[in-house]
């Protein structure tokens, strides 16, 4: 049996929309995992913001969410 894939989430919880909205302002501009951890209040370790920003990238579509290797993420302009 052939199971449909999950549809991206209608909203985000309220560390993705925080990730979302630090990137949407400094659109163009690269932001570090750290900031972006920092911006959904994750203190433990910086890589759980990776988990987020998966729902992110499905919410926003692909090629949205842009991947600098070695130093963030960003949107475009």
């Amino acid at each position: 049996m052939n199971e449909a894939p999950a549809s991206p989430p209608d909203t985000l919880d309220p560390r993705e929309a925080a990730i979302l909205q630090t990137l949407r302002s400094n659109a163009g501009k690269v932001v570090t995992r750290t900031e972006l951890a920092q911006a959904a209040g994750l203190r433990q370790h910086p890589r759980r913001v990776d988990v987020h920003l998966v729902n992110v990238r499905r919410h926003l579509g692909d090629g949205h969410l842009i991947n600098v290797r070695s130093r963030g993420w960003m949107l475009p302009r």
